[in-house]
């Protein structure tokens, strides 16, 4: 068995009993202790409400969104006392996802009464004032429907477009803008995978691949939330498979593993809990097969981002919250450090 997605997608692309699945995706070594244990540290405690979370490309930075006071927190990681105000709040606007473009560059998903748009902010450095006006604001649509979304902005991991998930009502599924320097392109749909279903989690793989959390057919009742790969273009569904989840509600790929993370509400067959589980490839007996493993009980998760050295920042809660930085480790589970 081989615990990186990016493993599985390779062997489904050169061993598939259905022919090639497209484009090879070259695998990356799984940097993930033995058993998958994982050790868990808080790094902050203290924030009201719900949150949602970004880091650098360095990783050494987490920004952190914080939905009830509508403004975005800079976190040292290296020092998670020492913080400062990324993005301060704006009135009337309402953010509800972040991502990182670069270094100096924060995008904003907000919304404004009924419009939806992305917001592009240059950030300070840590301990000068920021500017509450954007540097471009990118007009997406409007949406009369409120329904249950989870938002979130995906860059690419060659950090040359971005995407916008989890919009509300008869807005796109999934839209896609290019970036140039610390500009957006017009939102389109090109490139992104066409889709019946609204998927309940998206993240983008290594190689520029597609992966959606998407619900079961009525026809498969029992049966967990899907995991499908789209390729780079949108156009070619390299495989699908059963997650062994359900409830997904966010989904990271790591770029520097190749291993997939997602926070959901527990395992399809009804062990597990609500919290982080990591989503091991495997192929076993001449099939690709996906397996759901239980990393942490976490209630109410809220952000999911990958860090350096194979680690994870997850964040959780609704009337506080806290965040956990997840290390590989020997030995196997254990409960964070207070």
């Amino acid at each position: 068995m081989t615990n990186s997605i990016a493993a599985l997608l390779l062997a489904a692309c050169l061993g598939s009993v259905n022919g090639a699945w497209g484009q090879a995706i070259a695998a990356s070594p799984p940097l993930v202790a033995e058993n998958g244990g994982m050790e868990g540290t808080i790094v902050v405690n203290d924030l009201a409400g719900p949150v949602g979370l970004a880091a650098s490309p360095t990783g050494q930075a987490l920004f952190v969104l914080r939905l009830r006071d509508r403004d975005v927190l800079g976190v040292d990681l290296q020092d998670p006392t020492k913080r400062w105000t990324a993005v301060p709040a704006t009135p009337e606007v309402e953010p509800r996802a972040l991502g990182i473009i670069d270094s100096s560059t924060l995008a904003l998903l907000v919304r404004e009464e009924e419009t939806w748009s992305i917001r592009v902010h240059r950030l300070p450095a840590p301990g000068t004032p920021a500017a509450a006006d954007p540097v471009q604001t990118v007009k997406l649509g409007a949406a009369t429907e409120a329904g249950e979304s989870f938002p979130a902005i995906l860059v690419s991991p060659s950090r040359d477009w971005l995407a916008v998930t989890g919009l509300p009502g008869a807005m796109p599924r999934i839209v896609r803008l290019t970036i140039t320097g610390a500009r957006l392109g017009t939102p389109s749909e090109r490139r992104c995978p066409a889709l019946a279903d609204r998927p309940s989690a998206v993240t983008v793989g290594s190689g520029g691949e597609w992966g959606l959390f998407l619900p079961p057919s009525p026809a498969a009742a029992g049966r967990g939330t899907l995991l499908a790969w789209v390729s780079p273009s949108g156009a070619q569904r390299l495989l699908q498979l059963d997650s062994g989840l359900e409830r997904v509600t966010a989904a990271a790929c790591c770029r520097e593993t190749g291993l997939l993370w997602a926070l959901a509400g527990g395992g399809a067959s009804g062990g597990g809990a609500e919290g982080l589980w990591r989503v091991d490839a495997a192929y076993v007996e001449g099939r690709q097969v996906a397996r759901a493993v239980d990393i942490a009980a976490l209630p109410t998760p809220t952000g999911l981002v990958c860090l350096p050295n194979g680690e994870v920042a997850v964040s959780h809660g609704t009337e506080s919250s806290r965040i956990i930085r997840f290390s590989p480790r020997v030995g196997g589970p254990k409960e964070p450090t207070r």
